[in-house]
């Protein structure tokens, strides 16, 4: 595997390669960055666009593709997550701009990724990217839409039927910065480190600021496997609402009431805790119960009088 990223401009080349030596350090694999020369050399008409066509600049059979503005915090492995059946990726947020798009193109919500970090092979990929580069230089309609090749991705990746494996967020944290909470989770890969600073990642790799890393939140990835693609019950008193735990830590459809939107599993004072999030803090909690349920141990939103999760098969 080979990760690869694009550093097209005196600005992007140097975020580029601040952040393919983070990628190398804490991954182990290797980082070719596409540069004005390969921009030059393949007459398309933005840098953005070498994305699609980076099978033709590497000899490598599945990559790590990683936008420049993303920062690696932590250890990972990407080959160890990658697919040789299906495209990896993390699903993009939930804002009105992804929405309306997923709905005009009759994309499922939970599959419309974001296309910061794909982990990709030529065989299953090669073919789909390159058909992507001719719906973004012919399609009338696309036109109408973001000049860039999320969108593009999407479309096309749904229309060919290419299987979809989504992470959670800690792989593509969309918005870093922007919240307490993300440094409080163990994030690997984070897509800018300030969302309203855009030299914040170059600051950050040459020592001129540094985050308020609080890293206090544990993880329990047991809990988490046990829950993933099971669907649970909130009751309260004679109500009871049903709610879909994904794989990738994301919830729903619906979404879980009060806009959260994703969820994971820590540990707080040695018990297993289940915490319902929106993009920026935590909603609610539940501590595992002796019966295997899930109680309720705070509420940020106005507390239900008995609140305790049963889980059903």
């Amino acid at each position: 595997m080979v990760g690869v990223t694009i550093g097209v401009g005196e600005y992007y080349s140097r975020l580029a390669r601040h952040a393919a030596q983070a990628v190398e350090e804490k991954t182990g694999i290797k980082v070719v960055i596409l540069t004005d020369e390969h921009f030059a050399s393949s007459g398309l008409p933005a840098p953005h666009h070498l994305k699609l066509r980076m099978f033709d600049f590497v000899n490598h059979e599945s990559v790590l593709y990683f936008d420049a503005d993303m920062v690696c915090l932590s250890p990972w492995s990407p080959e160890r997550l990658a697919r040789m059946d299906a495209l990896v990726a993390v699903a993009e947020s939930a804002r009105p701009l992804h929405v309306r798009t997923a709905q005009d193109w009759e994309i499922p919500p939970g599959e419309y990724f974001n296309a910061g970090l794909l982990l990709l092979n030529r065989r299953c990929h090669q073919d789909w990217l390159r058909e992507t580069e001719h719906f973004v230089l012919t399609d009338k309609k696309f036109a109408e839409y973001d000049p860039y090749d999320q969108a593009a991705l999407n479309i096309t990746r749904h229309r060919l039927g290419l299987k979809l494996e989504l992470l959670d967020r800690r792989y593509n944290w969309i918005g870093f910065g922007g919240s307490r909470l993300s440094y409080e989770v163990p994030v690997y890969m984070a897509h800018g480190l300030h969302p309203e600073n855009k030299f914040a990642n170059i600051d950050f790799f040459e020592g001129r600021y540094k985050p308020p890393f609080n890293w206090q939140i544990e993880i329990n990835e047991e809990e988490m496997d046990g829950l993933k693609n099971r669907a649970l019950c909130m009751s309260a008193g004679d109500k009871e609402t049903s709610i879909r735990f994904n794989s990738d830590g994301t919830i729903g459809p619906p979404r879980f009431t009060d806009a959260g939107q994703y969820w994971f599993v820590h540990n707080r004072a040695g018990s297993p805790t289940l915490a319902i999030c929106s993009e920026a803090q935590v909603l609610q909690e539940f501590k595992k119960a002796s019966d295997g349920s899930w109680r309720s141990i705070q509420r940020l939103e106005p507390a239900l009088s008995e609140v305790s999760f049963d889980t059903h098969a």
